[in-house]
């Protein structure tokens, strides 16, 4: 190993050629010791700030990358109709469906209310739980297999829909309205990436086709939700994103859709910098893209799993087995407050708290107007459908990236540059003295010395 004199010799040798500023002065022995302390403040200085300024950069580089902003130039978009999906709601035209399930299973109509709160599970069911649960219950009671009472009320898209237009252009409801397992039973949707098999119709408006007007005809009464292309109806979904519709009426909703808009470095970023996830982020998703009410409905699984050990006849992506027997569905109703409800961290009253990040492609949806108008008919068996985008939207959200990884670079080196006159090699010339070249050196001195000692011997 070498002696402390040439430790010392390979450092004051180092600090003689190196290139980062002011160091040279510190080794050099001709000058005055006030001078070379005076040199050695500097650099001392120097150092501490621009490790400062390059702790500033790297926090705000973490922490604050990406910028929310809004956009104005609103001539060069385009803006589709928002999702369209209808589901199966109770209503009293919808009565009559319970009592024929009821008769064909039972033989009788002695199970209505229950046979109600199955099909239409919403996480509460008063009526099975009072009477099913005890154990003097009649023997004919429900007790599992939900599952397959829900499955007679799941009509075909031909018995719910029929007379779709878009712009007074008809197309096929049932091509184009597909079917989409939900947790409040099957649905039919249009313009979703959700579906198994997307197909979406081309409901684009821009300057040329400022307004877009989607009709429909329900033959069963329905709820009506309006929401983005990722974003799935739910148990949760925002009262203001639902319209119930009821036969015999015209129903008319007039919308505005403001998108978001992602600069393409935004995909860079990590998760906790963008707060929020693309649709392929979608690890172990119930469905096929990713979305916040997607997340949701995972979450809703996982905790009537660890809650009550079992799943809601409903629920994604459950099993047979997995599904709630009468026990069960006692548990569920009994957590319905903690089940259904969403709440933040902080808050003190019954709710999940969901890990749930928004989508970085989520699309809000404003209700201009709801307007409810009966139909000439009377006694009408049918009601009709207007989802109307009332106009362009004048602005949208952009999220752009103010930080980049090349931003970072260019101000480490900035800053290296400014305060120590460093450059990239001035630090692998740093590595390179203190590895190769000190390997080196003490290889070359015990050659040295050895050959001394064979020298000596001799």
């Amino acid at each position: 190993m070498p002696s402390k004199f040439s430790c010392i010799g390979h450092v004051k040798d180092y600090c003689a050629t190196c290139t980062f500023a002011g160091v040279r002065f510190i080794a050099d022995d001709t000058k005055h010791w006030i001078e070379r302390l005076l040199w050695a403040v500097l650099v001392i200085l120097s150092w501490f700030g621009s490790a400062l300024l390059i702790s500033s950069a790297w926090e705000a580089f973490v922490k604050s990358p990406i910028s929310f902003g809004v956009e104005t130039t609103y001539l060069d978009w385009e803006t589709r109709v928002p999702a369209v999906a209808v589901c199966n709601v109770v209503a009293k035209t919808n009565k009559y469906q319970i009592y024929n399930i009821g008769n064909k299973i039972f033989n009788s109509f002695k199970f209505d209310d229950e046979i109600k709160e199955i099909i239409y599970f919403r996480g509460r069911a008063f009526n099975l739980v009072k009477n099913c649960l005890p154990e003097n219950r009649d023997p004919q009671c429900p007790l599992s297999n939900y599952s397959y009472y829900a499955s007679f009320i799941l009509s075909p898209c031909s018995e719910v829909l029929a007379n779709c237009s878009y712009n007074n252009k008809k197309f096929d409801c049932c091509e184009y309205f597909q079917p989409i397992e939900t947790d409040i039973g099957v649905c039919y949707i249009i313009n979703s990436i959700q579906t198994k098999n997307p197909k979406t119709y081309p409901m684009v408006n821009n300057v040329i086709h400022k307004r877009g007007v989607l009709r429909f005809k329900l033959l069963r009464a329905s709820m009506i939700y309006t929401l983005g292309e990722d974003e799935i109806p739910n148990i949760a979904t925002l009262l203001s994103s639902t319209l119930q519709v009821l036969l015999g009426k015209l129903y008319r909703r007039e919308v505005i859709v403001k998108n978001i808009e992602n600069h393409p470095l935004v995909e860079q970023t990590t998760l906790e910098q963008r707060v929020c996830r693309f649709h392929h982020e979608n690890e172990d998703g119930l469905y096929p893209q990713y979305s916040y009410s997607a997340c949701i409905i995972r979450c809703r699984k996982l905790a009537q799993l660890k809650t009550c050990q079992c799943n809601d006849h409903f629920m994604v992506g459950a099993t047979e087995e997995e599904h709630c027997n009468i026990t069960g569905m006692a548990c569920l109703h009994d957590n319905f407050a903690y089940l259904t409800a969403l709440k933040p961290p902080w808050a003190q009253r019954p709710g999940l708290v969901c890990d749930c990040l928004p989508s970085c492609n989520e699309t809000e949806i404003n209700v201009i107007e709801d307007m409810a108008l009966p139909l000439h008919t009377e006694n009408s068996k049918e009601a009709h459908v207007e989802i109307i985008l009332a106009y362009l939207p004048t602005e949208r959200f952009k999220r752009n990236v103010v930080r980049s990884r090349l931003d970072l670079v260019v101000s480490l080196g900035g800053t290296a540059g400014l305060f120590v006159g460093a450059s990239l090699l001035s630090f692998v010339e740093l590595i390179f003295f203190f590895t190769v070249r000190l390997i080196n050196n003490v290889w070359i001195e015990k050659r040295k010395q050895n050959n001394n000692v064979h020298r000596n011997r001799y």
